[in-house]
């Protein structure tokens, strides 16, 4: 793989929105360059793009906990088995109970709970979805 490709698939493995400026200083690659790699991989789903905040995160469904290489294959395992993930949406005005948690949208619009959770760490990201 790439170093520059491994670099970006590293910087958006925690499963939040990033901006597309702060990615670009990152890779230190040309702004044009930059939107050539969202096209490719928003259209093979790799990664959202919101072109109204100018954000990208990876999908889910791609998470690459293979790109930190400091952490030996058996870490990598046991850290999988023990993390729950997800991504929960919850229409306007609606609730949702998630393990006796109650969770309710009090807006307008469609809200998107990417999910994150293990021994360590329990985390929530919340966007609106367009």
């Amino acid at each position: 793989m790439s170093i520059k490709l491994e670099k970006l698939l590293s910087h958006l493995n925690d499963s939040v929105w990033h901006n597309v400026d702060e990615i670009v200083n990152v890779l230190e690659i040309p702004q044009s360059k930059f939107e050539q790699v969202i096209k490719l991989l928003t259209e093979t789903d790799m990664v959202y793009y919101n072109s109204a905040t100018n954000q990208i995160k990876l999908n889910q469904e791609w998470k690459m906990p293979f790109i930190n290489q400091k952490e030996t294959n058996s870490e990598m395992s046991t850290k999988r088995e023990n993390a729950a993930i997800g991504t929960v949406i919850i229409p306007p005005q609606k609730t949702l109970i998630i393990q006796c948690t109650r969770i309710t949208n009090l807006t307008d619009i469609n809200l998107e709970l990417d999910i994150r959770i293990d021994k360590k760490l329990s985390e929530i990201a919340i966007n609106k979805l367009q």
